[in-house]
């Protein structure tokens, strides 16, 4: 399975995330709390993000996969 994590990073600290597994945003302190609930309201959005595994995630899993590969 590929997972796909966003972090959101604000004065050097991790505030919110998106996990494509669990399929919604997550705070990591009260200043990501109304990003999230704010994104994960909106349903399109999410879906947007979740689609990022197959557009963004696996094609580079894949690139990247078969050069390391070859070098072993």
């Amino acid at each position: 399975d590929v997972r796909y994590l966003g972090k959101f990073i604000y004065n050097q600290e991790e505030f919110l995330y998106f996990d494509s597994k669990e399929g919604k945003f997550i705070p990591k302190t009260e200043f990501g709390k109304p990003d999230a609930d704010y994104w994960n309201s909106n349903k399109d959005y999410i879906e947007d993000w979740k689609s990022s595994v197959q557009t963004i995630c696996i094609p580079n899993y894949n690139v990247i996969h078969s050069f390391t590969a070859d070098r072993r």
